[in-house]
């Protein structure tokens, strides 16, 4: 009874100030204790934990009243002594924090200020509002509460901000100093750094100011939305901001507070949500860094999200608040909607070019690695962003053979570029080599050509000026026609792996459908992957689908006609190497034959090239007879290389199961074979033409 007359005020006013003065005698010394304390001039654990507590008591408390206040709660919790006074004199002796009147008592034991103390003990006061005290939550007016330090400060208080993190999934810290040491390289890049400049001179004029639709203040703390490709990209030019202020940098993910109902779609829970903000933008504020906050890109539900309250709690905070827009058509998405509560510019990243893509890759190479400029430029032919190649490159660092296996190195990048072409296409993968493709000196010349365009694209389309000129039609495009088994697929295999590019043969199966507009939407959907994995198309047979429009009969001709409308819009649009392959010249679309750059005709091989065709398919382990005529081959049969190819594959597994070389007789049975299959007479074989 007598307890319950002091908390209500009623007890003897001489005893409530001796008990409120004697606390604050305790804190006074506390007080003095603090004060005293000395940095060594050596950085070390001790010295850092000092660091730390200077930290709290002098820049995220405000006044000496909230600075008392700080003092007292965290010497009960990390002095028994002190813990013990407390309790005596406050009565409470079960009690795991400080109760809430008596704090304000000790606070203004003279009840000279009492504005000031109520002022700070309010559940929407900073302290309370960024998690830093506990206890102050809104409740019934007479209910006892008592207020204690969160144990995420503690902990960050003992043992520094990775303690702070551990276990908490949605919160990250980045080290200024380890952050140099792994990622230095990457961050320093000249591309990179425009982009970290752009973001600086933004957050250095701060945001203009604006009236928050919310609360109806002026905004004038800098603020700054991210747009970048990918989330890592996003974290990297966070990175690169934070170490240009020489600060750490707190990501806070929203995704962690992420549900996912079966049948549902994923919807973010604003009270979730508000909680890992507090979290982040705690640890930011202890250790003074840059704040990230991640991943509030979402569908319809996350619009569900409280906008209020996130302001309420990152607007005050006296440090740079960097949040990812991961949505950037999504004019709905929380990123956005948060920014413009915020009144965040916002500032996009640069995607690299080819030739910007081979820099990053040659800087980011150590002494050691360097590779072969052909194998970088097939390494830079990947659609990577910088901090996707940078994964790249520690991936591959810990991997058995690290950067030097390109192979390895580039099924990692075809990996991260994640593209979804192989759903209507099939990739080609190239065994052939150059020696073994013959080719008239038409076609080769066509054949440098394309290799040149490739190439040399960039520095004539861009660095000159000509793609703002011509805003279509600069892909690279070509046409290969002519009899089967001229090699025409395997050259379009051979002119992919020369410019570092995956080639795509597209699954006719999967693309057309008897839907109508269905075969278009699926078009669509790979024209925009190919873009989006920087990928080589290859159409073969071309002319099931770029055949001749028609005149218009029916219903069947009109849509027939705008699938060819819509597939020459696309070809024109598409940026990247489309080759197609046809039998039939003849009865591609005019109009296609117009747009299509590059045009090789495939003859048939005449004797001469028939001579180098025979021999140029025998692997050298192959078993061979010595001073095979490969003259008389060529003579006796017109084939094709695709038919050579077909031949002397048949004569080996004659030379295997014989157990012999391989012969003139054996390849000359294996071609009367192929003539035979084929419906062709044999007129004259190549031993016959031996005598």
């Amino acid at each position: 009874m007598e307890l319950q007359r002091w908390l209500r005020g009623d007890g003897p006013a001489e005893e409530r100030v001796s008990r409120s003065r004697a606390a604050h005698a305790e804190l006074a010394a506390l007080r003095t204790c603090c004060n005293n304390w000395s940095l060594p001039v050596e950085p070390n654990a001790e010295s850092q934990g000092n660091r730390r507590w200077q930290r709290l008591i002098g820049q995220v408390a405000t006044c000496d009243a909230e600075r008392d206040l700080l003092v007292l709660l965290a010497a009960i919790d990390l002095s028994p002594r002190t813990a013990a006074t407390v309790r005596l004199l406050s009565g409470w002796s079960d009690a795991a924090g400080l109760e809430r009147s008596f704090a304000q008592a000790v606070l203004d034991p003279q009840e000279q200020n009492p504005e000031v103390a109520a002022e700070i003990l309010r559940s929407d006061h900073p302290l309370a509002q960024r998690g830093v005290l506990r206890g102050l939550d809104d409740g019934p007016e007479h209910r006892v509460q008592f207020l204690d330090l969160a144990p995420a400060v503690l902990t960050w208080l003992a043992h520094g901000p990775d303690a702070a993190c551990r276990g908490r999934d949605h919160l990250k810290w980045f080290d200024p100093h380890r952050q140099a040491e792994t990622e230095g390289p990457l961050l320093a890049h000249p591309l990179l750094q425009d982009d970290v400049a752009k973001a600086m001179a933004l957050l250095d004029r701060g945001t203009e100011p604006a009236q928050n639709s919310t609360q109806g203040n002026v905004i004038s703390a800098p603020r700054l939305r991210i747009r970048t490709s990918t989330p890592d990209d996003a974290l990297l030019l966070a990175r690169g901001v934070a170490a240009k202020r020489s600060a750490g940098l707190v990501t806070v993910d929203a995704m962690s507070a992420m549900r996912r109902q079966p049948g549902e779609p994923a919807w973010l829970d604003g009270e979730a949500l508000i909680g890992v903000l507090r979290d982040g933008a705690l640890l930011a504020v202890l250790q003074d860094a840059v704040l990230l906050v991640r991943g509030l890109g979402g569908d319809d539900g996350s619009r569900a999200l409280d906008l209020t309250t996130a302001v309420r709690l990152l607007q005050p905070l006296p440090l740079p608040v960097l949040i990812e827009d991961s949505s950037v058509a999504d004019v709905t998405s929380v990123a956005t909607g948060l920014g413009r509560e915020l009144g965040a510019a916002a500032v996009d990243s640069t995607f690299p070019d080819r030739v910007q893509r081979l820099d990053l890759w040659t800087a980011l190479l150590a002494p050691a690695e360097q590779l072969e400029q052909a194998k970088l430029l097939r390494l830079a032919a990947f659609p990577l962003t910088p901090a996707q190649i940078g994964g790249v490159c520690q991936e591959r660092r810990r991997s058995e053979g690290g950067l030097s296996d390109v192979e390895a190195t580039a099924e990692a990048c075809r990996v991260r570029v994640g593209h979804r072409v192989g759903e209507v296409a099939q990739r080609v993968t190239q065994t052939a080599k150059w020696d073994q493709v013959v080719l008239p000196d038409p076609v080769l010349t066509v054949v440098k050509e394309m290799v040149a365009f490739a190439k040399h694209g960039e520095k004539v389309l861009i660095d000159w000026g000509f793609a703002a000129r011509y805003h279509y039609g600069l892909g690279l495009t070509a046409l290969f026609s002519g009899p089967p088994g001229t090699g025409k697929t395997m050259l379009a295999g051979l002119i992919a792996r020369e410019l570092g590019l995956d080639l795509f043969r597209i699954d006719l199966s999967r693309v057309l459908s008897k839907y109508i507009g269905e075969t278009e939407q699926r078009l669509g959907r790979l024209f925009e992957e190919g873009k989006r994995g920087g990928v080589a198309l290859l159409f073969d047979e071309a002319d099931s689908l770029f055949a001749r429009r028609t005149e218009v009969k029916s219903s069947v001709d009109r849509y027939a006609n705008l699938e060819v409308n819509f597939l020459l819009q696309k070809m024109e649009e598409y940026s990247g190497v489309v080759i197609l392959t046809t039998n039939f010249a003849d009865s591609i679309d005019e109009a296609f034959k117009r747009r299509i750059r590059f045009h090789a005709q495939f003859p048939m091989p005449n004797q001469d090239e028939r001579e180098l065709l025979w021999s140029a398919m025998l692997p050298p382990k192959a078993p061979v007879e010595e001073d095979l005529p490969f003259d008389l081959l060529a003579k006796a049969y017109e084939f094709s290389g695709g038919e050579i190819k077909n031949a002397v594959l048949r004569a080996a597994f004659y030379a295997a199961v014989a157990d012999s070389p391989l012969t003139l007789e054996l390849l000359d049975r294996a071609a009367q074979a192929e003539c035979q299959e084929r419906g062709r007479l044999v007129l004259r074989t190549a031993t016959s033409l031996q005598w």
